[in-house]
């Protein structure tokens, strides 16, 4: 299949509506479970191959692994084929630096990594308020897109008013926005973004592994996810199964998890994290076919009878 383009924002760039997630791109002390640097660079390859243009990265993952890692599949790859985003504030090492000046260095070190002149994307790393609402930490993206480090800047955050926030009192033109399924509180303001001149790349599209279908009221978990006690499990499981009840047949849980994001205007690419080339498939598969209409509006008007004002932790 040939992967459709979306506009991020009024940046100029155009991203294909399957991105690459590379947060479990590499293998470190952190993330000891991800693939190794041969394997990550064949799933960064079979990506490019299928026709992906976008892949997002940030020095926080895999200790940094993953920016090497991506910088060294693209060795090979001409400049202009892909998009690379990439984060600021969580660092390489293990710390958050939030620092005003520390933006640069940040961007110049994943610059290095990944062996690239520019990277066209670059977003705040779920920042707390004060950085989120600050001046200055755009003034000094803005600088950087000014000198042609960086193409098109914004913020990566969980919520609707966090997102509303952003497009009104910056000039972001990119934003990683929390949304799924089972996570809806940002779908309002995330439609509205284009508006505003600013595209968003939704993040946990398929809520942390629940709308792939890999889990049920019976699985257990050791590495981050046994962070959900067993009645976030519960309630998990629950709600996946509800879903899954309102979807026409022949239409799978991740196919419509996809779906049903890209259903919304406001976004411009859907970022599943991938660790493996079958997941890189099943992602990409999923885009094929939109989501009907009425399928969309049940699954939006079930969250909002089903969850309220209740919105699941991630």
């Amino acid at each position: 299949m040939t992967l459709q383009t979306r506009p991020l924002g009024s940046s100029g760039i155009d991203v294909t509506t399957i991105g690459l997630g590379a947060w479990q791109l590499g293998k470190s002390s952190s993330w000891p479970t991800g693939p190794d640097p041969d394997e990550a660079v064949r799933i960064v390859h079979a990506a490019l191959d299928a026709g992906v243009n976008f892949i997002d990265t940030a020095p926080a993952y895999a200790d940094g692994q993953s920016e090497l890692n991506v910088g060294t599949a693209l060795q090979s790859v001409p400049r202009d084929q892909v998009v690379l985003c990439t984060k600021v504030g969580p660092t390489h090492d293990g710390r958050a630096d939030w620092a005003v000046d520390a933006v640069a260095t940040s961007v110049e070190g994943s610059a290095r990594r990944m062996g690239v002149d520019h990277i066209d994307v670059v977003v705040l790393h779920s920042p707390p308020p004060e950085v989120l609402n600050s001046a200055e930490h755009y003034a000094a993206l803005e600088a950087l897109r000014d000198k042609g480090l960086i193409r098109a800047f914004g913020a990566s955050v969980d919520w609707d008013q966090d997102v509303r926030t952003v497009l009104t009192t910056t000039a972001s033109q990119a934003l990683e926005v929390r949304m799924s399924a089972l996570f809806q509180e940002t779908w309002p303001s995330a439609s509205e973004a284009p508006a505003q001149g600013a595209g968003v790349i939704v993040k946990v599209p398929l809520e942390s592994g629940w709308l792939s279908g890999r889990y049920d009221a019976n699985s257990t978990f050791s590495d981050v996810r046994s962070r959900w006690t067993a009645e976030d499990v519960a309630l998990r499981a629950g709600l996946v199964d509800e879903l899954r009840a309102l979807l026409p047949s022949g239409v799978s849980l991740v196919d419509a998890a996809v779906q049903f994001l890209l259903a919304n205007d406001g976004v411009s690419t859907v970022i599943p994290g991938t660790r493996s080339i079958e997941h890189l498939e099943t992602s990409i598969a999923s885009a094929a076919n939109p989501l009907p209409a009425e399928t969309v509006d049940a699954i939006r008007t079930w969250y909002t009878t089903r969850l309220g004002d209740q919105h699941l932790d991630w």
